[in-house]
């Protein structure tokens, strides 16, 4: 490659990067409104596998009942986290307390004297600093979500006409076939993963709700909620599922056996889940290389906190299509594959 190419290609780069960044505010929601269309298409496709409805119910009514299920179940949602979690900020000072218990007991087990260490740690510890940023990040979520409905509502109004626009746009046959064949993959792809992972997280939810409240830890919503969302983030997702609720539940019961209790049943049931189940539905069907998943959930991360953690898998995988599509760039698409076959 010539240096002057390589320069170019770090510039473009670096512009898109910049881009994404100070773009975020506008550029997360109309992704979010993409994933929410591709949950649509999910939906929508298992209705057409019913005969009588794919028959006599017409496409766009089809799109509005899905539409109102997935905005209502949201809007439900939202309102029940506002409430969890305004009993769990009012409910920090009961909690204050029992940090000093764990310490005291973590002094006796380790047989050292720390007392003044431990006085001075459970004074400034301050629990609402750790939370805080998590629910404003939660809320932010929500709140882009809410913006994406928008954009859903003109993503409907493009789709009818955006195949005679990729007519005029490729007016030869070969070249229209191309490109409908590669965003029928994209599509196909991402509809498979975007509907098959809701319903594996919302499963993992319910469970773990169950399991938190037969434990009677606080707001237990608010953490089927968070887990539900973690499941969407790839490589740490499953891990965070299990250790949050039990370090609450830590702070909450001033004891370890029952957090230790519960982050096991949390533990093995993400295990479960994620060892038999997913594999059993998803297959190789993303076919992501788990660095590769790694590296663009660390990307994503950092440029879009947490909801670009949880759009890191599908964007990878547009990716990986794009570039498999090209002989130029195949090679780098069997690259970040997992078995490399694209």
């Amino acid at each position: 490659m010539k240096l002057s190419n390589l320069a170019g290609a770090l510039i473009v780069i670096f512009g898109c990067v910049l881009a994404l960044i100070f773009g975020k505010s506008l550029l997360f929601p109309f992704l979010a409104a993409m994933l929410i269309y591709f949950l649509i298409r999910s939906i929508h496709r298992s209705m057409d596998s019913i005969k009588i409805l794919r028959e006599k119910i017409p496409a766009w009514i089809k799109n509005l009942l899905s539409s109102i299920v997935i905005f209502s179940i949201l809007g439900f949602t939202g309102k029940m986290l506002v409430v969890n979690a305004q009993h769990l900020l009012n409910s920090f000072g009961l909690y204050q307390a029992n940090i000093d218990k764990i310490l005291i007991r973590l002094n006796e087990f380790i047989g050292l004297d720390i007392t003044k260490t431990i006085s001075e740690t459970a004074r400034n510890f301050d629990l609402a600093s750790v939370i805080n940023p998590l629910l404003n990040s939660l809320t932010n979520l929500m709140g882009s979500v809410l913006m994406a409905l928008f954009y859903l509502l003109f993503l409907f109004i493009e789709e009818s006409n955006f195949r005679n626009k990729l007519h005029l746009i490729f007016p030869k046959e070969e070249n229209y076939d191309e490109v409908r064949y590669l965003l029928n993959n994209i599509e196909h792809s991402i509809t498979q993963y975007i509907g098959l992972k809701t319903m594996i997280s919302f499963i993992s939810s319910t469970v773990c709700f169950v399991i938190m409240l037969s434990f009677g830890i606080d707001s237990p919503l608010l953490w089927a909620f968070i887990i539900f969302i973690a499941n969407f983030i790839p490589v740490i997702g499953a891990f965070l599922v299990a250790l949050l609720p039990a370090l609450f539940a830590m702070i909450q019961f001033g004891e370890i056996n029952i957090p230790l209790l519960m982050f096991f049943a949390l533990g093995t049931v993400q295990t479960l889940i994620g060892n038999v189940l997913e594999p059993k539905l998803m297959g190789d069907s993303l076919n992501i290389s788990p660095l590769v998943a790694l590296l663009s959930l660390t990307f994503w991360g950092a440029i879009w906190g947490i909801g670009g953690m949880i759009v890191s898998v599908p964007i990878t995988v547009i990716l990986i299509i794009l570039l498999a599509h090209f002989e130029k760039t195949k090679s780098l698409a069997i690259l970040l594959s997992q078995n490399g076959k694209v």
